[in-house]
């Protein structure tokens, strides 16, 4: 942690609130994408919206529970931390409104919202290679009701051969090594170590390459981590406009002062000593070239999820659907919701105090009379047979 905030900072003030923000972990910032205008929204306890702030978005005061009102489970907002917001709102500065999404690293589902609720574009596909997530994704789109919206669960590198140039908006909200979770105070094991690092790197230059090959021309690209090292961000980026020379930065002008010193191409990083949540880097690209009237028809692909349509899993019910024998709490997360509804949800073990010996479910003992060794008396043996005794 220490070397990482030598290599951020020059300025020893700084690097020092930079560490003290980790060490604390309270770098939350509570923030929810409105999908439904309503009149109680407006009543949360919100906080002042900066100038970069989606219309759409709203900072909510830490007193405030949002996933506990009523709205939440009727799917009138997504909640998230704020410096989600921050690397998703890079988006905003595409010019021309995408028609077709693709986000590939999608569980949660942020990203993916965010881009539907800004575009409205004609379909949002959100891929999750890791099914045991795909849960919480599902739950989240059905919650909110993101028309016209699927979910696939694949390996990266299936789509380009499927789809070539197929999107004209791809979202990489690249795995990483999390560094930023520990502002939250959640738990990042071996973040900081080299061979994490190194091995998240070979991962999120594979991912971009993947989805290189899907974008039209014209078309963007959102790259996104939630990690400070320079390793995963910028020499990434740097690595990928090598390789891929019809790629090019796109600049985030309503982003300017969070512009990182590391490269001469524009990216954006946020730091938790800022105040805006736990902390991101994002950079917007472009494939070089005239879009295309439209885009290719897409071969086709086996959903795990569509909306609207029979599903293969169960979704999220909302609170008019719950079945009476199916109680759920609305504190419930959209994984639990989903989990509960298929029946698949893990009893919880309750440990309790063993019981005393002697107890149910143990024999009782005799108490054992004490002996005094002194009248203890040797035993004989016996005489074996065939010997004189």
């Amino acid at each position: 942690m220490l070397r990482a905030a030598d290599e951020l900072f020059d300025n020893a003030t700084e690097k020092d609130q930079f560490i003290d923000a980790l060490m604390r972990g309270e770098s939350k910032e509570q923030a929810m994408i409105v999908l439904i205008d309503r009149q109680e929204i407006k009543a949360f306890p919100r906080i002042r919206k900066l100038h970069w702030q989606p219309e759409f978005v709203e900072r909510i005061d830490e007193s405030f529970r949002p996933s506990k009102h009523p709205l939440y489970q009727k799917g009138a907002y997504y909640t998230l931390d704020f410096s989600s917001i921050f690397a998703a709102s890079a988006m905003l500065a595409i010019s021309e409104k995408p028609r077709r999404i693709l986000d590939l690293c999608s569980s949660p589902g942020g990203k993916g919202i965010f881009a539907w609720r800004a575009f409205s574009p004609d379909l949002l596909i959100c891929n999750e290679s890791l099914r045991k997530r795909s849960a919480t994704l599902i739950g989240n789109l059905h919650r909110c009701k993101v028309e016209r919206s699927k979910v696939w669960c694949a390996d990266t590198s299936t789509y380009a051969p499927r789809f070539p140039e197929a999107f004209d908006f791809i979202i990489c909200d690249a795995p990483c090594s999390g560094q930023s979770l520990i502002a939250k105070g959640d738990e990042s094991e071996g973040c900081w170590h080299p061979l994490m690092i190194d091995t998240n790197v070979g991962r999120q230059r594979r991912i971009l390459s993947n989805a290189y090959g899907c974008l039209a021309a014209g078309g963007h690209m959102l790259y996104s981590t939630c990690t400070f090292n320079r390793k995963e961000n910028e020499k990434v980026i740097a690595w990928f406009l090598r390789e891929h020379p019809e790629m090019e930065v796109v600049e985030v002008p309503f982003l300017a002062e969070f512009r990182s010193k590391f490269s001469e191409f524009p990216a954006y990083r946020l730091y938790p000593q800022q105040g805006l949540g736990a902390g991101a880097f994002v950079a917007l690209l472009r494939r070089k070239g005239e879009a295309p009237a439209e885009l290719p028809e897409l071969a086709p692909f086996k959903s795990a999820w569509e909306y609207g349509d029979p599903l293969p899993v169960k979704a999220a019910p909302t609170e008019d659907e719950l079945p009476e024998e199916i109680p759920v709490p609305r504190e419930l997360s959209a994984r639990q919701v989903v989990k509960r509804a298929l029946g698949i949800e893990k009893p919880v073990k309750k440990r309790g105090k063993r019981p005393d010996p002697g107890g149910r479910g143990f024999a009782r003992m005799k108490p054992v009379p004490k002996i005094d060794p002194s009248a203890r008396k040797k035993k004989r043996k016996p005489p074996r047979p065939g010997k004189n005794t």
